[in-house]
């Protein structure tokens, strides 16, 4: 993740990063373990400020209970799929939901949103997804 933050001087001005304790909380509250790319991520960033995701719910405390909400939304938008294993990582005003696969899945990035039916590929990770964002 700093590798790719790192090709984009300037991403992190700004942006706060999170104390191992508080990246616990958001362990705890998502109840799977964080993926490598995204724990080091909050660690630089998960505080908020980071440009690339300016508007968007990612950062500390408001992250928390944020996976509850993406429940209710792919209840319907897609029956039968699961967020068991994920983490749900960002919304985007409330209606759209990113979340990352777990890793005997892939790992891959994942979107749910009210306004459409189903679950949407994302990218291939969570480091690819910033790096699109980027």
């Amino acid at each position: 993740m700093a590798r790719i933050l790192d090709a984009f001087p300037g991403s992190l001005n700004g942006a706060v990063g999170l104390t191992p304790e508080q990246i616990a909380l958001i362990e705890e509250d998502q109840g799977v373990p964080l993926p490598e790319d995204y724990h080091e991520f909050l660690a630089l960033a998960g505080g908020g400020g980071f440009h690339a995701l300016r508007g968007e719910t990612y950062a500390f405390p408001e992250i928390l209970g944020i996976k509850e909400s993406a429940r209710e939304i792919l209840t319907e938008a897609a029956p039968g799929e699961s967020l068991d294993g994920c983490v749900v990582f960002m919304a985007h005003q409330g209606y759209i939901y990113s979340f990352i696969a777990p890793p005997e899945l892939g790992g891959r990035t994942y979107e749910v949103a009210e306004t459409h039916e189903g679950v949407h590929e994302g990218a291939a990770s969570f480091a690819a997804f910033i790096h699109g964002m980027l």
